[in-house]
């Protein structure tokens, strides 16, 4: 860049500020809304463990099951992995897991994940103060009661006492010693949390409240990571992971027959942020550079008109000997003057915007949060961004200028009369503006179109009037027996406080952040069709959770009391898992295996939604809790006439009644807590919004400034047929004529446009399909009236012209 070119830009630039600041500011919003979408994705999708070292070879070591659902891996099957030294540098495991924590009186629910003993040395996390975990720690259950905690959580709950290494924390009702803290740069591996403590999977009892460390395959509870071996690349490492599945199949067919090990790159991880997020990014990335691409048409245009009325300018400086060379630096210059500058205010707005992913997240009693930040490589990548906009834009004046015939424009005195080329490229510009601006406002007009339907859909359940809260009982001394009297004197509470309905308790409700578990079923004379795994989820539910969740029972009964554990062992399945099992035959009283343990069925409840809403039928049963507590946490659902979060305080008065030193880990209304099966629409029906609003204002402004030219060129034209005899409104609907035309072309093009590229939405869409008729011709309405309102003033202004001062002024 010339210092002299510089200097000369700045001054013309100071000159036109109403240009200069259009320009500046479209630029900025489209660099803006680019860099904060790749910020988005770099702590999602491309950094998601910030803190690690030689994050690149990291990767997510994952199961497939032959129902071609995602699980997490046993320990037994990650020790085996870890035999694999040839392409693993070290396996790690981990869970991520609520605690009760005890600082003085108070009683506070905090997050921590338990992990395998190299967790932090794998991961090249070194401590700032004290250490992380021994080799051993991570073996023998209850033996190891050490933690390393968060330094946020030393700082906000430790007061950052230098001296915390070899204290103790009461966790639990148990008392672990502080080893070490970790930096704040290192949140959690599981993307889109944020933990303050880390414990030996040893303490998983004396941490999570239930559950042993046993070597059993069929507990996939272990979230795994993986650090390949230097040079090996992922495929060299699924070759010999496929090795180890297809040997685990061999020796262990009941528990490894239908699972293979999968490697994965972290971005598409089956659990954390990516599975949910990653698909919407993905599309809003693609979606902030079809808005960059209408800046570029829209700028391009503002410098056509700057060049045409700069023609007489740059006529004189060829003339006198200025070298197109020259002229093609300078004109470079002022483009990426205007770039550079949207660029840098273009990273103003999006440090502003990075906090709306958190912002509008859905309600959750989860530790959300995203370690979201400008990096270098975030400010590298909007300045390039700026620079390749700036460009691309710049390539139209100087194309005009190229153009430029000197001895022709001298003998005109720098007039251009509007015709040749440059006129139809700004209408080209124009076009193409309102093309993109229709896909894009298409786009977000499905996604707000499906959030309605989403909240008239049939959950196969009813979310309204109801306030989950989620207890943790075995921290507290319960066994399975106390739990038992436990829950279901809570229950009988729940139910007796004024204004409830009624009450239920269950391990696991429907459509929430977290799946359930499942369960290895068979039944004799079934034939498995081929890609059917006997895999199928389940939950263990109280007496009265069909009619408080208004499940339809659609054959058989509810469970009872007497549904205990010196009853006969029976459930309730769905109408997917009749159909599998007993097609065209009554369910009710047949018998299957559920873990290798006979079940009668009792009943048959309807078909729901149970991870999302675009699933298809799934099998699912349920299990009477009085048979058995899989873990000792339950929630409890309290359905009431009125308003569900009115009964927080209600609720959380009778369990400390029951039981003082038992608190809710989790209290939400249902509604809030199914939305996380939404939450992906939720998100692009948004930012699709806010997005298409900018492509709709640019391509107004866009009409507004070919029309105000075209408007400025023909001022002599309007002049004389003013003089002749044309009426105020003959001139205007000439002006608005060729703006609508414009605008008719462009929506023309756009919709052809819309139909294949909303397919991309098909994913993110419930009871929408891509094409709709409504939405498209909403879209092309609103469009239309953009176009009509940016030529109305340019199309009034054609009406003020005096004929004598446009014949005088020619």
């Amino acid at each position: 860049m010339n210092l002299t070119n510089f200097r000369f830009t700045l001054r013309q630039l100071a000159r036109s500020p109403v240009f200069t600041a259009m320009v500046v500011a479209s630029t900025a919003l489209g660099v803006g809304a680019t860099t904060t979408v790749f910020c988005w994705m770099q702590a999602i999708l491309f950094h998601p463990v910030p803190g690690a070292d030689r994050e690149e070879q990291l990767a997510v070591l994952t199961t497939l099951n032959r129902d071609a659902m995602w699980d997490c891996v046993s320990l037994p099957d990650l020790q085996d992995s870890r035999e694999l030294r040839g392409v693993f540098a070290d396996v790690i495991g981990s869970q991520v897991t609520p605690a009760c924590l005890r600082i003085d009186d108070r009683l506070e629910w905090i997050y921590g994940q338990v992990t395998t003993a190299n967790f932090f040395t794998a991961l090249g996390v070194q401590p700032l103060l004290g250490r992380t975990f021994r080799t051993g720690e991570d073996v023998g259950a209850g033996q190891h009661p050490v933690m390393v905690v968060s330094e946020t959580f030393w700082r906000s709950r430790l007061g950052a006492d230098p001296a915390i290494v070899g204290k103790q924390v009461e966790l639990n009702q148990h008392a672990f010693t502080v080893i070490g803290v970790t930096p704040a740069a290192f949140p959690v591996t599981m993307s889109g949390l944020r933990c303050d403590f880390w414990a030996p999977i040893a303490m998983h009892q004396e941490v999570a409240g239930f559950g042993t460390i046993t070597p059993n395959r069929h507990d996939r509870w272990l979230h795994t990571q993986v650090r390949l071996q230097p040079g090996v690349s992922r495929a060299t490492a699924q070759a010999a992971v496929d090795v180890l599945s297809a040997r685990l199949a061999q020796t262990h067919p009941d528990s490894n027959r239908d699972i293979r090990l999968r490697v994965l790159p972290f971005s598409e991880s089956p659990y954390g942020a990516q599975p949910l997020l990653g698909p919407v990014l993905r599309l809003l990335l693609a979606v902030s550079f079809g808005v960059l691409l209408i800046v570029a048409a829209n700028t391009s245009n503002l410098l056509l008109v700057r060049a045409t009325a700069r023609q007489k300018e740059i006529a004189v400086r060829l003339a006198i000997g200025a070298g197109r060379r020259n002229l093609a630096a300078l004109l470079f210059t002022e483009s990426l003057v205007l770039a550079l500058a949207g660029g840098v205010l273009g990273i103003v707005l999006a440090n502003f915007g990075l906090g709306a992913l958190e912002a509008w997240f859905p309600q959750t009693y989860l530790p959300i949060g995203f370690a979201i930040a400008m990096d270098p490589m975030t400010l590298a990548f909007a300045l390039l961004v700026a620079v390749a906009t700036g460009f691309v834009f710049g390539l139209a004046p100087l194309w005009h200028a190229h153009r430029t015939d000197v001895n022709a424009t001298l003998k005109q005195g720098g007039r251009s009369s509007g015709a040749g080329a440059s006129p139809r490229l700004r209408r080209v510009f124009v076009v193409s503006q309102v093309a993109l601006s229709v896909v894009l406002l298409a786009g977000a007009g499905l996604c707000v179109k499906s959030v309605r339907q989403i909240r008239q859909a049939n959950f196969g359940c009813d979310p309204q009037g109801i306030l989950l809260a989620g207890l943790r009982i075995g921290m507290n001394g319960y066994d399975e027996a106390s739990g038992k009297g436990f829950y279901r004197e809570l229950q009988q509470r729940m139910a007796q406080l004024p204004g409830v309905e009624s009450a239920a308790l269950a391990s696991w409700y429907p459509l929430g952040f977290e799946g359930t578990g499942s369960h290895g079923v068979s039944v004799a004379g079934h034939l498995p069709q081929p890609g059917e795994s006997d895999s199928v989820m389940w939950a263990a539910i109280s007496p009265g959770y069909f009619p408080t969740l208004r499940i339809p029972l659609v054959a058989g009964r509810d469970f009872t009391a007497a549904d205990d554990e010196h009853g006969p062992r029976v459930a309730i399945i769905n109408e997917a898992m009749a159909r599998r099992y007993w097609p065209g035959q009554p369910p009710v009283g047949r018998v299957f295996k559920d873990n290798g343990r006979e079940v009668r069925v009792v009943g048959v409840a309807a078909d729901g939604k149970y991870r999302s809403l675009n699933e298809p039928p799934r099998c699912f049963f349920y299990r009477p809790y009085l048979q058995g507590i899989p873990d000792l946490n339950l929630a409890v659902a309290v359905r009431t006439h009125g308003d569900p979060a009115a009964l927080a305080n209600s609720v959380r008065r009778e369990i400390r009644a029951l039981d003082a030193g038992v608190d809710t880990w989790a209290l939400i209304p249902m509604v809030e807590y199914v939305k996380a099966a939404s939450s992906a629409a939720g998100l692009a029906a948004r930012l699709l919004t806010v997005l298409g609003v900018v492509a709709l204002v640019l391509a107004a402004l866009g009409i507004y400034g070919v029309m105000a030219y075209v408007v400025s060129l023909r001022t002599h034209e309007y002049g004389v047929r003013t003089a002749l005899g044309a009426a105020p409104a003959d001139l205007r609907r000439l002006v608005l004529r060729e703006g609508l035309l414009l605008a008719g072309i462009g929506i023309a093009l756009g919709l052809v446009l819309a139909l294949p590229a909303t397919r991309f939405l098909a994913s993110l869409l419930y009871g929408v399909r891509s094409f709709d008729a409504a939405i498209l011709s909403l879209v092309s309405v609103a469009l239309a009236a953009a176009a009509l309102l940016a030529s109305w003033i340019p199309a009034q202004r054609a009406t003020r012209v005096e004929p004598l001062e446009a014949l005088r002024a020619e």
